[in-house]
């Protein structure tokens, strides 16, 4: 399906996204835009972009903020493009980007066309309590799908953790490092060309802050007793939109207690 994408303006007359400065710097800037929805024309904030080469090889990555906007400063290339997309949306690429020299950058609007599914009637025709959290549920789906790696109650209880980054651990590119002395105090990373902490989501809520993984000690966030789910995501790639931040490229580890899988009354 083919989405419109416009070019709004070449750096000369560019106006939608700010005041013109005469700045050598500007001559960096090659591509920046908004993704809106191709209906309303809202922003679509956290929308995924990715700048692509001429052999259509990933070489840039941002996600829009809050007004949807992104901005890329390719390192060399003439021919790019771009590939965006977002949760409930469907993805496109643009045609091919031409960066000449009389345009040293360009600013684009690209609009992104809801997904609707149709669905054929449905006849309730008895209800019932369900047995399982939706979160639980949704844990269920990422491994049966292979994204990530999954630990679950009966791994826990099987090795018996005194702390919770004693399971990490055993999670092949997962390292941890002593914060205190003693047991417990340790932060968890994943190797990266080095080392790269990771973000830790805790029942869906994000506990760590900043690039460097905010020094969260995972020891202290909760106790092996009271987890039921514990997913590894050890690449970009691998990582559910809804853990997806900037600062993911590390990996993400998601920790579902007992008390965030209890069903909602």
């Amino acid at each position: 399906m083919s989405v419109p994408m416009r070019v709004i303006a070449p750096l000369a007359m560019w106006m939608a996204f700010g005041t013109l400065v005469a700045d050598p710097l500007l001559a960096q800037v090659a591509v920046q835009g908004v993704v809106v929805d191709d209906v309303s024309g809202q922003p679509l904030k956290g929308s995924r972009v990715l700048l692509l080469n001429r052999y259509n090889k990933i070489v840039g990555y941002e996600v829009a903020d809050v007004e949807g906007r992104f901005s890329f400063k390719p390192r060399d290339g003439t021919r790019l493009r771009l590939e965006a997309m977002a949760v409930g949306y469907l993805p496109t690429i643009t045609p091919v980007l031409w960066m000449a020299e009389d345009r040293d950058s360009v600013v684009l609007e690209i609009r992104l066309a809801p997904h609707v599914v149709l669905l054929a009637p449905v006849e309730v025709v008895a209800m019932s309590a369900p047995k399982t959290s939706p979160v639980l549920e949704n844990a269920e789906f990422r491994r049966s799908k292979g994204l990530g790696v999954h630990l679950t109650r009966a791994d826990i209880e099987q090795r018996r953790p005194v702390h919770i980054s004693d399971m990490l651990v055993t999670v092949p590119g997962v390292y941890a490092e002593q914060r205190r002395p003693g047991a417990g105090g340790r932060t968890v990373s994943m190797r990266r060309a080095g080392k790269c902490p990771v973000q830790i989501f805790l029942d869906g809520m994000l506990a760590t802050r900043g690039g460097d993984g905010g020094g969260v000690v995972v020891d202290d966030l909760v106790s092996p007793l009271d987890v039921e789910v514990i997913e590894v995501f050890r690449g970009l790639a691998s990582i559910p939109p809804e853990f997806l931040t900037r600062e993911a490229r590390c990996g993400v580890i998601a920790i579902w207690t007992r008390r965030g899988l209890e069903p909602q009354s």
